[in-house]
């Protein structure tokens, strides 16, 4: 379920030495922008990444070039073509995208001060819905976070009920 929130953020000038910091506080979770369909290492990136931009500068984060097209090739959305609209009123020069890598796909969020507020999680790429990675792609949750476990369950449960009844015909 997701939540439009349009409210305004705090507005206190931060030291430019001062490191970045994340929020999840307007984090949403939508059809298109989740993490149920990424394997395990997307998650140990995304924190290894995380952990990274924790360590610069915000004068570094939004000034210094050969760390905004380095690994995590930072830049707005200005030439996105998003799938559904951005839950924060803001123009989407504002957003920024943080990449994982080359085929992994992002972050995006904004940046107020040194505190980054991250919006999406794309690990399929769909604010860049590009034939490369596959195209947008609706994200179908498991009905559990076992859900191949409770698959294997039932058929285990079928094939012992076959069993049963080849069993109890002898």
């Amino acid at each position: 379920m997701s939540v439009r929130r349009d409210r305004s953020l705090p507005k206190q000038e931060a030291p430019k030495d001062e490191k970045i910091v994340f929020s999840f506080e307007l984090l949403e979770f939508n059809e298109y922008f989740n993490i149920d369909c990424t394997c395990s290492n997307w998650s140990f990136d995304l924190m290894n990444m995380l952990r990274s931009i924790s360590a610069v500068s915000r004068k570094m984060f939004k000034t210094d070039a050969s760390f905004r097209n380095g690994t995590y090739r930072i830049h707005d959305l200005r030439n996105a073509v998003l799938p559904t609209a951005f839950p924060v009123s803001m123009s989407l020069k504002e957003v920024e995208q943080i990449r994982l890598g080359g085929s992994k796909g992002g972050i995006h969020g904004f940046l107020v001060d040194n505190v980054f507020y991250v919006v999406w999680l794309d690990p399929l790429h769909n604010a860049y819905p590009n034939e490369r990675y596959g195209g947008l792609k609706k994200i179908q949750p498991p009905t559990t976070c076992c859900g191949w476990r409770d698959e294997e369950l039932i058929s285990l449960e079928e094939e012992n009920r076959v069993y049963r009844e080849m069993f109890n015909d002898v």
